[in-house]
């Protein structure tokens, strides 16, 4: 593994958060327009945003209950 490799979270794109989450891709999109979800813009149409691996896990981490 390269060094770029730990110093940059993967991006998934929001479908794949949508997947991987079990929900549809207009909640995630929702989630991303309060915030809840932090993006990377790699564009100007929201199909071109990205949500960083670590984000997607610290939105769980947050939710989850009964640690």
């Amino acid at each position: 593994m390269s060094d770029t490799a730990t110093l940059v979270p993967r991006l998934l794109k929001v479908a794949d958060v949508a997947e991987i989450l079990g929900v549809g891709i207009d909640w995630v999109y929702e989630r991303i327009r309060r915030g809840e979800i932090p993006v990377v813009e790699l564009g100007d149409t929201r199909k071109n945003q990205r949500v960083p691996e670590t984000a997607l896990a610290a939105f769980i981490s947050e939710r989850t209950y009964g640690k």
